[in-house]
């Protein structure tokens, strides 16, 4: 039976224009004509026909419904299916978009009350013209913080828009305390409105500066964005000042002013963040170029190279996160920032000596010795201590101990063996005899006073001791008379007995010195040894030093010290015991203690470390130190 092109679209559902024009593309020709030339369809191209249709009704296009009827595809109807399943994806998602776009239009309109043409009119021309500026991930981000986020609708950002204008009208100095508390509630805003990114911030700025219209909906103008920038310089220098000297400021203030107006923060932050988001490791090259152009940016933006400016920069962006409004920083890219620049510095030591935290300990105090005038701890050992390789690693790799990680890790190492030094040689002018290194490590303390009154006595495991006992014999340095190694397996031997087997005299006063230990050791055992010290005769003290709650800490030292400690873990170090300052006094005082004396970083810099030209400072840090005399 065959039919005529007529019969077959009544049948088909098909009008006769559409089966000419399945025949004229080649999808469905008739088997034969008539001699009269008219189209007639077997029963082949009938079942040829229910095929077609069938894909259509699935969503298939036409050129894809007879490159697969005609077998150009092996795998035609599974590569077809993916394809249908990606555009129909990719419907829902232009529908979904629609769909919020009006949503957000309607919350837009609905938040000024009475809706008139001129509003309906003015919202959808402020939608197409952000649209014309920003890809779709970036309009997405934008109506997801709500209409209630935009200039144009946001009662909060219509107050500060018309605070801003009369401050510009007035015109209200851009340094006054007014301007400076404009500058910051502008950029919280701008913050929220973007969600933190920057590059949309600079998008919808260009949008605001581009567009003719764009003052007119939103009420920002050039002069008042221009005045808002300058103002936020000023908010920023401020929170440098109160920390800073009036040479440093200036010359802050200067750099700061040059980059007012550059882009190039968000767009380092942002060429960071896609590499962190594709997952490429934080050592891999294209990161480490990412971090030396950081570094660069950071001089150029705060102190040139000026590495005693520097640090104290560092210092005060440690202490005032507020200074992180607006660059697009958030905390999982400040941790992979942080773990790029360990991985690039090699700030912790990779290879084994007794254990990792006791060999970077020294290192730091040897390249003390090779690099930092004057010196804060005069330490002859130093290096020897090491052992031969070690030692001409630190001189083959000087470089790294200069990154300011490096330099601030090596301020706190020194500082607290300086105040060991001075507490027990304050403790000799008084008559004790006794000093005590728990958890010595390759503690030189013995070897920085050889010819000091009375012992010494080094505690820690055996496999350490003898470590240090062969590289101090390999470089010929005799152990001095007053030096006793008490090895004490805790496991099986406790402290008392371990110091009664060296002659440790439990009548008389003894200093301790407990310097980077603690944090390795879970609050019990703390407590313990804080026990043994307090049984000890009057006038025995300990100085130690203890770890803060990470949580207390600014977020950017918290995030740092989240990478290092995860870091020590993997090294078989993790961190077990953090005190709160005012609770552990409390602590010690009922344990029997009579006397507590703290110092803050401040308070060891005016002491140690005044006056210095170089970077040496201790800033921010997470721990802190404490002399509880009994």
């Amino acid at each position: 039976m065959r039919l005529k092109i007529g019969d077959l679209a009544k049948k088909a559902g098909l009008s006769v224009r559409a089966l000419h024009h399945y025949d004229a593309i080649g999808l469905l020709s008739p088997s034969q004509r008539t001699e009269g030339g008219a189209r007639l369809y077997g029963r082949d191209d009938l079942i040829r026909l229910h095929r077609i249709e069938a894909l259509k009704r699935f969503g298939y296009s036409l050129p894809d419904i007879k490159a697969s009827l005609d077998g150009q595809f092996a795998d035609a109807p599974l590569l077809l299916l993916q394809r249908q399943i990606a555009e129909l994806d990719a419907q829902a998602s232009r529908a979904q978009r629609l769909g919020r776009h009006l949503r957000y239009i309607v919350d837009m309109l609905a938040t000024d009350g009475e809706t008139t043409t001129t509003d309906w009119l003015n919202a959808l021309e402020l939608m197409n013209m952000v649209q014309k500026h920003l890809d779709d991930d970036e309009f997405d981000a934008l109506l997801a913080a709500g209409p209630e986020s935009m200039p144009s609708t946001d009662p909060a950002w219509s107050a500060l828009i018309d605070e801003v204008r009369e401050a510009v009208q007035r015109p209200l100095p851009t340094d006054s305390d007014a301007a400076v508390a404009l500058a910051w509630r502008w950029i919280r805003l701008v913050v929220r409105m973007t969600r933190n990114d920057p590059t949309l911030a600079a998008k919808l700025m260009t949008m605001q500066l581009d567009e003719p219209r764009a003052p007119q909906l939103v009420g920002i103008t050039a002069p008042m964005l221009a005045w808002i920038n300058e103002a936020f310089v000023h908010a920023r220098c401020a929170l440098f000042a109160k920390y800073l000297g009036a040479a440093q400021m200036r010359e802050v203030r200067s750099r700061q002013f040059a980059m007012m107006n550059s882009r190039a923060w968000p767009a380092l932050v942002g060429d960071l963040r896609a590499q962190m988001e594709d997952g490429v490791d934080a050592g891999a090259a294209p990161v480490q170029a990412i971090v030396k152009r950081w570094q660069q940016l950071f001089r150029d933006s705060f102190c040139g190279e000026d590495k005693v400016l520097e640090a104290r920069v560092l210092d005060v962006m440690m202490r005032e996160p507020d200074l992180q409004l607006g660059v697009g920083i958030d905390d999982a890219l400040l941790a992979y920032l942080h773990q790029a620049n360990f991985a690039g510095h090699g700030v912790i030591a990779a290879n084994a000596g007794p254990k990792p935290s006791a060999l970077m300990v020294a290192t730091q105090r040897a390249a003390h010795q090779l690099l930092d005038r004057p010196l804060v701890l005069d330490d002859p050992v130093a290096l020897a201590v090491l052992g031969a390789t070690e030692a001409q690693a630190v001189h083959d790799n000087i470089d790294r101990f200069r990154h300011p990680a490096s330099v601030g890790l090596r301020s706190s190492v020194i500082v607290r063996s300086r105040l060991a030094d001075d507490v027990w040689a304050a403790a000799i002018e008084r008559g004790v005899r006794q000093y005590v290194v728990l958890g010595a490590g390759l503690d030189t303390s013995a070897y920085r006073h050889p010819h000091a009154a009375g012992r010494i006595f080094e505690v820690d495991l055996p496999a350490t001791q003898a470590w240090k006992q062969a590289r101090l014999r390999e470089a010929g340095i005799a152990l001095p008379p007053s030096l006793h190694f008490v090895p004490v397996d805790f496991e099986r031997v406790g402290l008392a007995e371990g110091l009664a087997r060296a002659g440790f005299d439990a009548d008389a006063p003894a200093i301790f010195s407990w310097l980077g230990v603690t944090m390795y050791l879970d609050e019990a055992a703390v407590i313990d040894t804080l026990r043994f010290v307090v049984d000890c005769s009057e006038g025995s003290a300990v100085l130690f030093d203890y770890a803060l709650p990470l949580s207390s800490l600014p977020p950017i030292l918290r995030i740092a010290m989240e990478q290092m400690t995860s870091q020590f873990a993997e090294r078989g170090e993790p961190w077990k015991s953090f005190f709160e300052p005012d609770a552990l006094v409390e602590t010690l005082v009922s344990l029997g203690f009579g006397h507590c004396t703290t110092w803050t970083p401040d308070d060891l810099n005016q002491r140690y470390l005044s006056n210095r030209t170089d970077a040496l400072l201790l800033g921010e840090t997470p721990t802190r130190l404490v002399l509880a005399t009994v």
